[in-house]
């Protein structure tokens, strides 16, 4: 069960509590933009330029509910609850082509190295955010190995957001921005915490302020 604490927690939740929180992220993403700098051989910069505490309902209507590929993980132990890095598929084949460079040819040989590319720069993503969330909380989380998903986002998200969603109303967006070199791609990092970790997090935020 959820303590009073938590509902409070959200409604207090202010522009300072969440820069606080997007300025964690932005460590992980240093993090990610060293780490996928390694993996193409490119200049790599990744920010979140905004982090969201929404209600769970309006998930797929803010992301916009259409077909989107992604990675997801499932976070355990210091953070239960569920990761999701999603990007639109244009965006993915463009990522796809920086790095495999002109290493792939054939339509078979993208069809069987396009989700494995995509799920390691989904998890450098995912593990980057998670560390630093992990550091934050003087905690360790641990994590199941990436899935490549593909579907309309109410129905990629529908088993995460039904778990959480039956104990709490709330979860986690960080938009991200990775620029490599010339190309620029906007995608979204979910962060869905079941409500005990979710409250964890903000009662360390809100402490950190006082």
């Amino acid at each position: 069960m959820v303590s009073d604490d938590y509902e409070k927690y959200i409604r207090e939740l202010d522009e300072l509590s969440l820069s606080a929180l997007k300025e964690t992220f932005n460590i992980g993403a240093s993090r990610a933009a060293d780490s996928l700098s390694r993996m193409t051989g490119r200049p790599v910069s990744i920010t979140v330029p905004e982090v969201m505490v929404v209600r769970i309902r309006e998930v797929p209507e803010i992301l916009g509910d259409d077909i989107k590929m992604g990675v997801y993980v499932r976070l355990s132990r210091g953070i239960e609850g569920h990761a999701f890095f999603l990007f639109e598929p244009e965006d993915g084949k463009r990522l796809f082509t920086i790095i495999s460079g002109d290493m792939v040819e054939t339509t078979r040989e993208i069809d069987e190295l396009y989700p494995s590319a995509m799920k390691e720069v989904g998890n450098i993503l995912i593990s980057s955010f998670a560390n630093a969330l992990s550091e934050f909380l003087g905690t360790v989380i641990e994590q199941t190995p990436p899935e490549f998903v593909m579907d309309f986002v109410s129905a990629i998200l529908d088993f995460a957001l039904a778990d959480v969603g039956k104990y709490s109303d709330y979860t986690v967006i960080l938009r991200t921005e990775i620029v490599i070199e010339d190309f620029e791609f906007r995608e979204n990092f979910l962060l869905i915490p079941d409500p005990r970790s979710m409250e964890r997090i903000l009662k360390t935020l809100m402490e950190g302020l006082l």
